[in-house]
């Protein structure tokens, strides 16, 4: 009998080494999930770089406090911004610490927190300078709203200026002609009056005349007050339009854009055929400098960065609010769902804190 049992333990030291070489794998990636793998890409105000190559940014600071409250050990990934998205879903990051708005389309192949902060896309564009609005002002006066409150205005003149020709053609034909050159006469005292200039060339005579000179001068305080307003109104509004007061305002236009962001693709959604493509910010800022783009369309609180930043003064924000995106971070659907629930639990904890909400607002976003 033992002579018998002596093969089966003779065989044990080599059935535990293959089953240790079967299993090693399995631990090594598990220790290798003990650090985590956090993506970013430089994403002012959220992500930005300070002079020490640290790491600052409301992201920044929860996804440490996330990290602290889990006793999560990470280490920071430098990653293009397209490759983030890649990352996630090949498994080569397993967070993304830059926001990443959430889409359908992304949610098939990484998972989401839920989203800390509500963001919309906008404009950004060269500074206007005062010969360019100066330019846009002269244009005002050949706008459509000028010249139908310039042509109402004529009209009503032409009105009263008819009617006093009426009543004075008679008995006035020295100042009010019989003839059709009285009607102009006329329109000239009308506008006289109006304008309360006086100069007493032409006044009525006849009782029908001066009732009619009674009513125009009251009425005319009136009317010119609003036609005024209406012509300043004219020129404001265009004004505002020629400096682009909605986004469909720039369908004709070369906006530049970063290459597989959320903003790209609600353009091709939304038809604006002229939109370039760029892989960085500072390529899009090159090409707006050259004058290769007329605009940069882009998330909003990212264009405020740049130009709280641009001590030359060289950019402007319009206040253009388009297309509001929800930003989160990106978990890899690797990662186990206890981790996926406790990460978002604590960061759903943080962003209710005071701390958050002043970091907000010390970062321009609130």
């Amino acid at each position: 009998m033992p002579h018998n049992r002596t093969p089966e333990i003779v065989n044990m030291p080599k059935k535990i080494i293959v089953l240790l070489f079967l299993v090693s794998p399995i631990l090594n990636m598990a220790s290798s999930k003990d650090t985590l793998r956090v993506g970013y890409n430089l994403e002012p105000p959220f992500v930005v770089e300070l002079q020490n190559n640290r790491l600052s940014g409301p992201s920044v600071w929860l996804w440490e406090n996330i990290a602290n409250d889990n006793d999560i050990q990470y280490k920071y990934i430098a990653l293009p911004f397209e490759e983030l998205l890649s990352g996630l879903e090949k498994d080569k990051i397993d967070v993304s610490l830059s926001p990443l708005t959430i889409t359908a389309e992304r949610s098939q192949v990484i998972d989401f927190t839920s989203p800390y902060h509500i963001a919309h896309a906008s404009i950004l564009q060269n500074e206007v300078t005062p010969i360019q609005k100066s330019w846009q002002f002269v244009k005002s006066f050949f706008s459509v709203n000028f010249m139908r409150a310039l042509g109402a205005l004529a009209f009503v003149i032409l009105i009263f200026g008819i009617l006093i020709w009426v009543f004075e053609r008679n008995k006035n034909h020295e100042e009010f002609d019989n003839s059709i050159k009285g009607v102009w006469e006329g329109f000239w005292w009308s506008a006289v009056t109006m304008t309360t200039v006086g100069y007493g060339d032409k006044s009525p005579r006849t009782t029908g005349g001066r009732i009619i000179s009674l009513i125009w001068m009251f009425t005319a305080i009136i009317i010119i007050s609003g036609f005024t307003a209406s012509i300043a109104s004219s020129l404001t509004v265009n004004n505002i339009s020629s400096s682009n007061g909605k986004i469909d305002d720039f369908k004709n236009k070369t906006v530049g854009t970063i290459t597989n962001s959320v903003t790209s693709e609600w353009m091709r959604n939304n038809f604006f055929t002229n939109k370039k493509e760029f892989q960085t910010m500072e390529e899009l800022l090159n090409a707006l400098d050259q004058e290769k783009i007329e605009a940069i369309a882009h998330d909003r609180p990212a264009l405020q960065a740049i130009v709280n930043n641009d001590t030359l003064s060289k950019y402007d924000l319009i206040d253009i609010k388009y297309n509001p995106q929800f930003y989160a971070f990106g978990l890899s659907k690797q990662l186990p769902d206890s981790l996926s629930q406790a990460i978002n639990y604590s960061m759903l904890y943080n962003i209710e804190k005071m701390d958050w909400k002043v970091l907000l607002s010390e970062s321009g976003l609130e």
